[in-house]
């Protein structure tokens, strides 16, 4: 009976598997999106399961399901259809894109509903940035987002760019933003000597191909919450991640590149040298003079030739989701012995262990080679001497071999010979874990690491440094940081909707170098300091800093209309002074999000609008580990009669604190047209009080005679204006615009009374050009009006203090004569598909900056031997002759060149920053390449044109001094900017 029976069920289950078997069927279709376009790597699940694929380029898709089963689609941006599966083998879908304002952007310690923000903030997207050949994350930032302005000091591999958010804060503290990659706020000291005449980008070992998204926080509601480092916005970065039932997908991206300058001086060649200084008088006839001639300036610019590699390999499960991503870089700059090297890998890894554990690992390693080259006011500096070398010098003798060009270096020789080497290795990254506690209420412990050791390494040999130079230096930064977080999110009542977050986060940073140098080497052969005969400086150093921060932050939504937020963070820093270690920052802000209101349901042209406002303070903490104490220094730089001594630095000031912001925001989101239009406006109001100035104090023993305080005030005002417009949406053409504006005004309120102008103005010089000045621009650049040559005379003239011409002017006719800061900023993209081609161009702007191009006062200078520009050549003869040099006898020939407006210049412009044109093969091509399923072809340019003012022939606009906030927008043969021109193929298994 038992065999019986047994036999039976046997019989039923094998019946019921071959029925299931018959149910089961491949699924195929399309996926789209409302115009019909087609959405590739859109997935599609098998509801209930971990079944799943991804569409290809041309959106269409194949899956196994039975009959009764539920089919899932969806896609970033767009609502989540799904489809019960029928009698059809078939599934074609159409996914309507979601309100723009339910999009979830990343923000300060979590995530956020666009529609419940009531901060400013900008998301630059992965697709505005997927085809821009960037060496650092920086430069994808670049006339992206309103309100930002990025400015590239030169055209050198791995310099430091300039980043403000909402103009100028600060005079004399650190003005960058903070930088926070995953959660993680990042080192960014510059720790380098500043090796080759410019600092090394302190983010220049991050890859930009794993960065997903930058979010920009501008307003106090935003980055309040990160207290006493705020002040000068916050730059979040988010980089790839898999996605949860998503099958294991390969990238493999190559790409060549040869890049070239954009601009350069148009420098006299020998025979029109010799001849210019037999014009003025310095030589009775060309004969006289030596002979010979070299172009320098075309040799030491060359094209450079690049490749880049990047594979990564992305995916997930129910539970797990996972990055795993890898990047060479072998990168030939356009100046000659400019050279960088990286190689990056990335691995991004989160899983659920249980349904209420979940726990992740972001780690990123990085190395990076660059063979550095002197950026400016170096003779050693390819660019500066090149401009500066007298033409008939030549860079090789008869034979052939380098020559010793004395005091304007040989730079051949130089690029060609010696070591000029910066090396570093960075590893960041942090892990965490996640407890769900309750519905809605999570606990978050993440730790987090930042750690940098760069080695720059330096060897001048026998023929460009008699006796032959060494140096070495080790920076060494590390950084721990220590969050823990609770996190609420919950909805009662179907109308009232509460997130909310609070923690605390400790972070220790340390920085640590070594300086050693030497001289007098019997043979270049040997390289290290230790075989010198002469040794030079030999130190270290070693600053920490400590900061343990509490913060808080509640948003309160009701009925999806009525938004309100508050935020508060509690900072205590080793960096302030005893009597104020701790500060407390906060934010307080609402939203309206008027057409969800029943008064509009009629209103059928306006899509969205939201009105939102917010109010707060934040700080500034880059003012140095240990700027309130009192410091000394010793050893033998402080020897008294030959013993080591000790000498007194800086006073003690107990009471320094942090530079505070205070700041309003008041905007509107408007949506048009079903959203076809698109348009955000802030106006802002930040006022920072508190500065950190040098205040004159009486003589000490020491002989100090002043002290850090916090002294003055600044304001930076403005509007950010972001427009999007769909122009044309068909189901094979599409065109979009996008437009942003930074506006921004700077006025210094008050400043320390110890330096007073001829005007009686309070005034903080930063350099002979440029200084903060009271109710002026905090970058107001302070010089003679030069007037041209008179037509009439021949004579160059100047403004005095009164505005009338004068050939002899002085120091007491300097006036306000530009500011560095423009009167705006932005950047403009159009977007182009038709069926599988696409087509981006990209412009970024700046309008109504100065730029002082110091480098003029050697290059225009009539006298000495120094090469000229062939501008020079223009020089007045006779009565009515509009020229540019005065004449030959006039007495104001040998002061023509003297510091003035004559090289101050409008350096306004607008640069194609980048053009990409790209094709995707279609599905039915990659079908038959095997393992291959899809294949993107690609080209891209970048600076390619570059609108300026006629006076900039032969200087790049985009140029400004790194080293800090007073010296912007001044050069001094700074390396342009690069044009670049890139193919590439990116391809996915």
């Amino acid at each position: 009976m038992r065999s019986k029976f047994t036999w039976m069920l046997t019989l039923v289950m094998a019946f019921v598997f071959q029925l299931s078997l018959a149910q089961e069927k491949t699924i195929t279709g399309t996926v789209t999106d409302d115009a019909g376009l087609p959405l590739p790597g859109a997935t599609v699940l098998v509801s209930g399961t971990s079944q799943g694929v991804s569409t290809d380029f041309d959106g269409k898709y194949s899956v196994n399901a039975s009959e009764g089963q539920t089919l899932e689609f969806s896609y970033v941006g767009y609502a989540t259809q799904k489809v019960a599966v029928g009698a059809s083998s078939t599934i074609n879908v159409s996914l309507a894109p979601d309100n723009e304002l339910e999009e979830v952007v990343v923000i300060a310690y979590g995530q956020q509903s666009r529609k419940k923000l009531v901060q400013s903030l900008s998301v630059v997207s992965n697709e505005n940035i997927a085809d821009i050949p960037a060496v650092s994350p920086q430069e994808l930032l670049q006339g992206q987002a309103s309100g930002v302005q990025v400015v590239n000091s030169s055209g050198i591999l791995g310099a430091a760019p300039v980043i403000k958010i909402r103009g100028v804060a600060s005079i004399s503290s650190g003005g960058r933003p903070l930088f926070v990659i995953d959660g993680v706020p990042l080192n960014d000291a510059l720790v380098t000597a500043g090796q080759g005449g410019q600092a090394l980008n302190p983010l220049g070992d991050l890859n930009p191909n794993d960065i997903e998204t930058f979010t920009v926080l501008k307003d106090a509601a935003a980055t309040a919450v990160y207290g006493s480092r705020g002040a000068n916005g916050v730059v979040l970065i988010t980089t790839k991640s898999g996605k949860k039932n998503q099958d294991t997908k390969v990238t493999l991206d190559v790409s060549t590149s040869w890049s070239q300058s954009t601009d350069e001086f148009e420098m006299m060649n020998a025979d029109q040298f010799r001849q210019f200084i037999v014009d003025r008088g310095s030589a009775p006839s060309v004969d006289v003079l030596p002979q010979g001639g070299f172009d320098w300036a075309e040799n030491i610019s060359r094209t450079g030739f690049s490749k880049d590699v990047n594979v990564s390999v992305t995916g997930g499960s129910e539970k797990t989701t996972f990055f795993v991503g890898a990047t060479y870089k072998d990168q030939e700059g356009f100046i000659i012995g400019n050279n960088l090297n990286r190689l990056n890998a990335r691995v991004n890894l989160t899983h659920d262990a249980n349904d209420w554990l979940r726990l992740g690992v972001n780690l990123s390693v990085g190395e990076t080679r660059n063979d550095r080259v002197g950026a400016e006011n170096s003779t050693f500096a390819p660019f500066t001497s090149a401009y500066l070398q007298t033409p008939w010098v030549e860079a090789f003798d008869a034979d052939g071999n380098f020559v010793n060009t004395g005091f304007i270096a040989n730079v051949l020789a130089i690029e060609a010979l010696d070591i000029n080497d910066a090396n570093s290795f960075r590893t960041t990254g942090n892990i965490f874990g996640e407890i769900k506690l309750a519905d809605g209420l999570n606990f978050r412990s993440d730790f987090g690491i930042d750690r940098l050791v760069l080695e720059e390494f330096q060897r001048s040999f026998e023929i460009n440094s008699p006796g032959g130079f060494a140096s070495d230096i080790v920076n060494q930064q590390n950084k721990f940081v220590f969050t823990n977080s609770l996190n609420f999110n919950r909805t009662f009542a179907d109308v009232h909707d509460i997130t909310a977050v609070a923690g605390m986060s400790y972070e220790q940073t340390e920085v640590r170098a070594i300086t050693v140098t030497a001289t007098g080497f019997l043979s270049d052969e040997q390289i290290n300091t230790i075989s010198a005969s002469t040794p030079g400086t030999t130190n270290n150093t070693f600053t920490n800093s400590r900061l343990v921060g509490y913060f808080a932050r509640a948003n309160y939504a009701y009925d999806g209309k009525y938004i309100v937020e508050g935020s508060i963070r509690r900072d205590g820093s080793s960096r302030f002074g005893f009597n104020n270690r701790f500060g407390t920052f906060w934010s307080a802000g609402g939203a309206w999000l008027v057409s969800e209101e029943s008064f509009m349901d009629n209103v059928d042209w306006i899509s969205t609008l939201k009105f939102r406002g917010n109010y707060g303070t934040a700080g500034n903490d880059r003012i140095g580990d240990f700027a309130s104490l009192e410091s000394f220094q010793g050893g033998n730089i402080s020897n008294y009669n030959g013993i080591s001594g000790l000498r007194q630095l800086a006073a003690a000031n107990p009471n320094l604190r942090w530079e505070r912001s205070e700041s309003y925001n008041i905007g509107f989101e408007a949506g048009f047209l079903d959203n076809r239009i698109s348009l955000n406006v802030d106006y802002y109001n930040k006022r920072t009080s508190d500065l950190i100035l040098n205040v004159p104090i009486l003589q000490t023993n020491g002989g100090l005679n002043s002290i850090i305080d916090n002294v003055g005030d600044m304001e930076n005002r403005g509007w950010d204006i972001d427009l999007t417009t769909v122009n044309v949406q068909t189901q094979d053409f599409e065109w979009t615009t996008s437009l942003n504006l930074g506006i921004n005004e700077n006025e210094v309120l008050s400043l320390p009374g110890a330096n007073l102008d001829a005007q009686g103005r309070r005034f903080v010089a930063a350099t002979t050009s440029q200084r903060a000045i009271e109710g002026n621009s905090v970058n107001s650049f302070y010089l003679i009006r030069y007037n041209g040559v008179n037509p009439q005379t021949g004579d160059a003239e100047w403004l005095d203090i009164d505005g009338n011409p004068t050939t002899t002017p002085t120091s007491a006719d300097r006036v306000i004569a530009g500011d560095a800061n423009p009167d705006f900023v932005g950047g403009f993209r159009n977007t182009f598909r038709y069926k599988n081609f696409d087509l981006n161009f990209f412009f970024n702007f700046s309008v109504g900056n100065d730029i002082y191009v110091s480098g003029l006062r050697f290059t225009d200078n009539p006298n000495g031997f120094f090469n000229k520009r062939t501008a020079l050549l223009d020089v007045w003869e006779n009565p009515g002759d509009e020229a540019f040099l005065p004449s030959f006898s006039s007495p104001t020939f040998a002061t023509f060149n003297q510091r003035s407006t004559q090289q101050l210049k409008d350096g306004s412009f607008a640069r194609l920053k980048n053009i990409t044109l790209g094709y995707n093969l279609p599905a039915s091509v990659t079908s038959k390449l095997g393992f291959i399923n899809g294949v993107r072809l690609y080209a891209t340019a970048s600076n390619v044109w570059t609108i300026k003012g006629d006076d900039l022939e032969g200087i790049d606009p985009e140029v400004t001094d790194s080293s800090n906030n007073g010296r912007q927008g001044e050069t001094f043969f700074t390396p342009p900017q690069s044009k670049t021109f890139v193919l590439g193929a990116r391809l996915s298994f």
